[in-house]
């Protein structure tokens, strides 16, 4: 499963394909394959047109779109985790903090801040490890979040986690499955944190941002030409998918320590 997550994108399989039909056609004739290559086009052209991957992904955001968090239907009396989960960062040194995240890991993070100010009582919950042993996104999450002006004691760190199951399992690790928790992360890959946090006994709130498809009466979601665009839409899609079945068969409720 991990080696077709990372390597059986949209565009490999397409020219594998492509490689394919060329070595049918000069083998046997091209009326054998005929049929084959109408395939591949049609293929081609419902991934790299905007309506289908446009569709999909719409369908998907909206499973957590309606829950966009509503302040007047928030209990202020708890104490609420806002677990920012990580997306990306680069330890450019001659940068600020907020210039080291990546985009969505910098729009994650304002959506848990501009949360947190209408909450009396929040932490802010930033998880990333370093493959390289260096500083933590967690770390440069927190310093970020204290330069768009959170205090220092409303955030807290997760620094080990490399992908979006370990970032659930160490929070859960840490703080245990009792308190109230808002995930805040892109809309198509809310689904899967939800599902990992609810399957280790959390009901957690989801928090969507970085929405891939709007729906503004400006926003043109209808049918385009052939695009890199599209095809990169539908692949995010598809790999989402398939991390969403590899999570929800590995991971069961994860011990505590």
């Amino acid at each position: 499963m991990n080696f077709f997550q990372n390597n059986l994108t949209l565009y490999n399989f397409f020219i594998l394909f492509f490689v394919l039909l060329m070595i049918l056609t000069y083998k046997f004739n091209i009326q054998k394959a005929y049929w084959l290559w109408i395939f591949y086009f049609i293929l081609f052209l419902v991934c790299a047109t905007s309506y289908l991957p446009k569709y999909l992904v719409k369908k998907h955001e909206n499973k957590n779109k309606n829950s966009i968090i509503n302040q007047n239907l928030i209990d202020k009396s708890k104490t609420y985790y806002l677990h920012v989960l990580g997306a990306g960062y680069s330890l450019e040194k001659r940068l600020s903090a907020t210039k080291q995240l990546s985009d969505v890991t910098l729009t994650r993070l304002i959506e848990a801040i501009r949360i947190s100010k209408f909450l009396p009582n929040y932490i802010i919950v930033s998880s990333g490890h370093s493959n390289l042993g260096l500083e933590s996104q967690a770390s440069v999450v927190k310093r970020a979040a204290i330069e768009l002006g959170t205090s220092e004691e409303n955030i807290e760190m997760l620094t080990t986690p490399s992908n979006t199951a370990e970032e659930v399992s160490a929070f859960v690790n840490r703080f245990g499955t009792n308190k109230n928790v808002i995930v805040i992360s892109d809309a198509l890959h809310l689904p899967r944190a939800i599902m990992l946090y609810k399957k280790n006994g959390i009901d957690a709130i989801p928090a969507p941002t970085n929405f891939k498809v709007k729906q503004g009466i400006n926003d043109y979601n209808g049918l385009t030409l052939p695009s890199i665009s599209s095809m990169d839409l539908m692949n995010e899609y598809l790999r989402e998918q398939l991390k969403y079945l590899k999570d929800s068969r590995e991971w069961g409720v994860f011990s505590m320590e």
